[in-house]
């Protein structure tokens, strides 16, 4: 199946985006137009440290938002900023933007939403330095080290 990635507007969040959390408030917060629960396959890791989550490749299931946002592709620039992603295939990305399969928990349905996976290839200490979240919600996983 074919995907127009011009016709995808919205983002999949699972990290300090999500409402309530550290960088919602500086990027996200009044431009959010809805937000649903959402997860998708993946594997998420709290890097320990940096202070934040990093999502790669995987089988789990890995829970987040699923945002629509107004002015989206401002949003994305000022995202790409923030997760250090300077374009399809720079060697010096810390995250690579893409359009990844969402299942929207609320409506239940599937969609499609622009997501920042971890680049693994940019750090060699990544498991060392990463704790595994297994049940993959990055919330959940800072409430229980309190």
């Amino acid at each position: 199946m074919l995907v127009e990635y011009d016709n995808i507007k919205k983002l999949f969040v699972y990290g300090s985006l999500m409402e309530g959390m550290f960088n919602y408030k500086k990027y996200l917060e009044g431009k959010v137009i809805s937000k649903k629960s959402a997860k998708t396959k993946g594997k998420l890791y709290h890097l320990k440290n940096k202070g934040y989550p990093a999502m790669i490749y995987g089988e789990d299931y890995v829970y987040g938002e699923l945002m629509e946002v107004n002015d989206f592709y401002n949003v994305l620039k000022e995202l790409d900023t923030l997760e250090q992603y300077y374009g399809e295939g720079n060697i010096n990305n810390e995250y690579v933007r893409k359009v990844i399969v969402v299942e929207n928990l609320e409506e239940n349905k599937i969609e499609y939403a622009f997501a920042y996976i971890y680049n693994l290839n940019n750090d060699i200490n990544f498991f060392q330095n990463a704790i595994y979240i297994e049940y993959g919600s990055w919330k959940r996983f800072l409430k229980e080290l309190k």
